[in-house]
This record gives structure tokens, sequence and C-alpha cells, in this order.
């Protein structure tokens, strides 16, 4: 899109965002401090920010990895649960052994996303079946496995709650610094984005995964082999989501435990379409929806405004940048 429609949906986001707070009977500029103080104005709400930026990024970067071979993954969300479950399995299987339980976890992880992705991508080729149906029902799949798993298999016999046995300690991933919830996990992510925006933008295998994307057809007389290309790209898509999963067990919860996730899969997928389902726009919108997360509950505690309003604010935004472009391709 260009600068000037950019800015407009910008603009009409945020008196959009005014009017909500209006109506809430605060004050847009309070409710601006406030969210911008939850998110950015301490170490700690910094280091939040950072940490709830992970898995969305992750999945963002899944969602923009499979829509450039013209493939919608809508199971991101099942995806970064199948990878969280992998972690929760292989992870206390090294009590003794840190770096060990860290390397199972990073291994698992993302290769539970990509087998979780596995079954739409054979009935997206194999039987035509729409990958957006496939997924959306796959992801419901995930979330009843994870129900299963934590009261049967991976049940922590010690406690009452419904949960995984914990990693140990010593496996967890440290705070990058004291007081904050950040990782090294939120620097692998970003690493992977900047990896990936290199590898599509600048390699072979990112324009044959543009052009069998946008051009399937041509690109396979073209003698692109433009399956096992949709299929390669399915597949790391669900492993970016699973590694995201694998990450949030292993820097920030420990265990698996039900309902483990607030939607992080779904809203990659709208900071994906918010940056364009582009790598680097991705995952700059990842960091914003991650910093409206943790500035929620300061809008609500010190503005007076509820805390879903920071939820309703990139909504908005997702559903202006489509509007604008459908008009722009209707002129």
């Amino acid at each position: 899109m260009r600068p000037a429609a950019v800015a407009a949906v910008a603009a009409g986001t945020l008196a959009a965002a005014a009017l909500l707070v209006l109506a809430a009977g605060a004050s847009p500029a309070d409710a601006f401090v406030a969210l911008l103080r939850g998110a950015l104005g301490s170490s700690a709400a910094l280091g939040e920010t950072l940490a709830r930026s992970t898995g969305l990024v992750l999945t963002a970067l899944g969602a923009v990895v499979a829509f450039r071979a013209g493939v919608l993954n809508i199971g991101l969300e099942g995806q970064f649960l199948a990878g969280a479950a992998a972690a929760a399995a292989a992870g206390p299987l090294f009590p003794d052994a840190p770096l060990a339980a860290r390397a199972a976890v990073l291994l698992a992880a993302p290769l539970a996303g990509a087998l979780q992705a596995a079954p739409a991508a054979w009935l997206a080729e194999r039987r035509q079946v729409p990958a957006v149906l496939s997924t959306i029902l796959l992801n419901l799949v995930a979330a009843a496995g994870v129900t299963w798993l934590v009261r049967g298999p991976l049940r922590d016999p010690s406690g009452d709650y419904p949960q995984s046995r914990a990693l140990a300690e010593a496996a967890l991933l440290p705070p990058l610094a004291a007081g904050s919830r950040a990782t090294a996990a939120v620097l692998l992510a970003l690493l992977l984005a900047a990896a990936a925006a290199f590898v599509l933008a600048r390699t072979p295998i990112g324009l044959a995964l543009r052009a069998v994307g946008e051009a399937p057809r041509a690109a396979r007389a073209a003698g692109l082999p433009d399956v096992r290309l949709r299929v390669g790209a399915f597949l790391s898509s669900g492993a970016l989501a699973g590694l995201a999963g694998g990450l949030e067990v292993l820097a920030l919860t420990g265990r698996l435990y039900d309902p483990f996730t607030a939607g992080v899969g779904y809203t990659g997928i709208a900071a994906a379409l918010l940056g364009g389902m582009s790598t680097i726009g991705g995952a700059a919108s990842a960091l914003l929806f991650a910093a409206l997360g943790a500035g929620s509950s300061a809008l609500q505690r010190d503005a007076g405004v509820p805390s879903s309003l920071a939820s309703i604010v990139p909504a908005l935004a997702v559903l202006a940048l489509l509007l604008a472009r459908g008009e722009r391709r209707e002129r």
C-alpha cells in the first residue's frame, strides 16, 4: 500500500480508538499515556512486552511464509499448541541435564508443529480440501489433545490442577535482565524473522515461493516443483508456530496446562495481515500487539478504560487495512 493509504488507516484507527475511550468516560490522552507506561514505562514493562512478542513474532512469520507460497494457514494456533505439548513431554525427560532438556525442546517443538500441519498439507494437495477449512478444524483437535494430555499421560501426579510435569528450573531460559520476563527466546524470534526476510527476498527459493503463490500455473509451466514448494512452506510455517509453543514453555511457563494460550496463533495471523504479509512488517506488528497486550492492565488500572480495548484497536486496524486494500483493487 502507498504511504498515504497507510497513514489514513492509522489515523482512522486512532480516531476510532479515541471515540471508544471517550465512550468509556475517560480521556484519550490519559489512556495513551497509561498504555505506553504499561508497555514500555519500566524494565519490567518492557520485559513483559518482549516476552509476549516471542510467540507473536514466530506465528506471524509462519503466516507470512505459508502465504508467500499461496497457502492460508489458519492452523497456527493448533501448531503452537502442538509445539508446547511436545516441549512439555520432551523437556522433563532430562531433569539433571539442562542443556539436553533445552535441545530436546528446540528439536521436538518445531517437529510437532510441522506434524500438526502435515494432514492439512496432504488434504490440500491430494484431496483439494481448502487449507482454511482443514487447519481451523485441526486447531480444535490440538486443543482437545492438550486437554487430554494434561489430564492423562502428561499430568503431574504431585498436583491437583490439570497440568504437566515442570521442566527443571535450570533448563528454563534465564531472563535477560533482573526483574524482567524477557529471555533469549525473543532474540531468537527476531533473528529468525531477519533470516526469513533475507531468504524470501534475496534467494532463489524465495523467488520460487513467490512465483508459486502468485501464479501457480505459470510456475508449473516453468518447471518449478510447485507441490513440493507449497508443502515445504506449509510445514515450515507449522514448524515456526511449533517453535513458538516450545519457547513459551521453555522461557515462560515451564509446563503445559489447560487452557494454555489466549489465541497466540490467531493474533499472529492478524499481525501478519497488519504487516502486509511481509516478514519485517509482520514482526513489527507483532511487537505492537505485544505492547498493547502488556499495557492493557495499566490501561484499566490507571485510566479506567476496559483492558479489552487493547484487543479492539489492532482488530480495527486490520479491518481498516483490508477495507482499504479492497477499495484499491476495485479501482
